[in-house]
């Protein structure tokens, strides 16, 4: 493995110092109860002979705002209660410069993405790889070129007195108005106007939609081997369920759009919290995209479908974007088949 890489660091001129886990970039972590939360510190190192950009995203270098960590009690796993942001494709903005040798750190409070409450021996794994880029793919803005690095660390504690920590929170929402459909439910609306008409237009479409999508999805259909890989009736039966989900979830539930999310970043075009079921938060970018499907650009109607399948049929964030999806397809579809992007290209591919 480490002459593997040994190859692959002198192929993309970065001679590297590998780190006891073979990777240039390389992790510690440490958990501890304190007062009413659980903190965790990350230790993020850079192994390498040279400079390295770090991507913040999806890290604690940008906060708890994805499910970089698995939280488990003895060997049952706790349901992560965080953010889901449906991103643009990074900007340098969204690295951070590690030197040589050098680390950085983070903390963050687990207890406001997960819920503990009983006594017990906890797990906390880290659970995304590390991506960068060198000095040199960040000046051209290779964001294609990204690398990765794997880590496998965990640490165990053992919590007492659980009562007295805190919960994830939930954002208060103030309804403005709503609409009743014939199908989909309703769609109601909170931080006022802001193109609502265009997304009540793009969520009018999510039901049919599905159902179409649905029936695209399967052997001898191009755009199911473009999205989800080759054909296999497993990975198959899993994307049926998600449009079934996703349908389901929408004809039952009375929805929110909240505009202008608390929670929005420059890059972001809308996210979900995972225990919050009915709320959509959109965000600037996605009033900047056209209303209804492409194949492509982005649109709303293929943001909420993405937003709408975390919500209803527990889909991830493993990559984003057309590119990257695809070739998610096709290295690693049984993964594919649980991201969010994926359903956004493949809803819009089958409208």
């Amino acid at each position: 493995m480490k002459t593997l890489l040994s190859l692959f660091c002198l192929v993309s001129y970065l001679t590297c110092a590998l780190s006891a886990n073979g990777w240039p970039v390389s992790l510690d972590m440490s958990c501890n109860k304190a007062l009413s939360a659980v903190a965790c510190s990350f230790e993020f190192t850079n192994n390498a002979n040279q400079d390295l950009y770090l991507l913040k995203r999806n890290t604690p270098l940008e906060g708890l705002r994805s499910p970089f960590v698995y939280v488990s009690l003895d060997g049952r796993p706790l349901k992560y209660e965080g953010m889901y942001v449906r991103r643009a494709p990074p900007t340098k903005e969204n690295f951070v410069l590690l030197k040589a040798g050098e680390s950085i750190s983070a903390t963050i409070q687990i207890t406001n993405a997960f819920s503990i409450h009983t006594d017990g021996l906890y797990t906390v794994q880290y659970s995304r790889p590390l991506q960068y880029l060198s000095v040199n793919e960040m000046s051209a803005m290779s964001i294609d070129q990204l690398k990765e690095s794997f880590v496998h660390k965990s640490v165990q504690l053992y919590l007492k007195d659980t009562s007295v920590l805190s919960k994830p929170k939930r954002q208060e929402v103030k309804i403005d108005y709503t609409v009743h459909l014939q199908s989909c439910s309703s769609a109601s609306f909170s931080g006022g106007k802001k193109q609502n008409r265009a997304t009540l237009s793009a969520h009018k479409k999510l039901c049919s939609g599905s159902d179409t999508a649905k029936g695209k999805v399967g052997k001898g259909i191009g755009i199911s081997t473009t999205w989800f890989g080759k054909y296999n009736a497993k990975r198959t039966a899993k994307a049926k369920k998600v449009y079934t989900d996703i349908k389901s979830g929408l004809t039952k539930t009375a929805v929110t759009y909240y505009n202008n999310g608390p929670d929005c970043e420059d890059n972001y075009y809308a996210y979900v919290w995972s225990n919050i079921k009915d709320t959509v938060y959109l965000c600037n970018l996605y009033y900047k995209i056209q209303t209804s499907c492409s194949k492509t650009k982005e649109s709303k109607e293929g943001t909420l479908l993405h937003e709408w399948s975390h919500s209803f049929a527990s889909t991830n964030d493993i990559e984003y974007g057309r590119t990257d999806c695809k070739n998610l397809a096709k290295n690693k579809p049984s993964r594919a088949v649980k991201n969010a992007d994926s359903y956004a290209y493949h809803y819009c591919d089958a409208q």
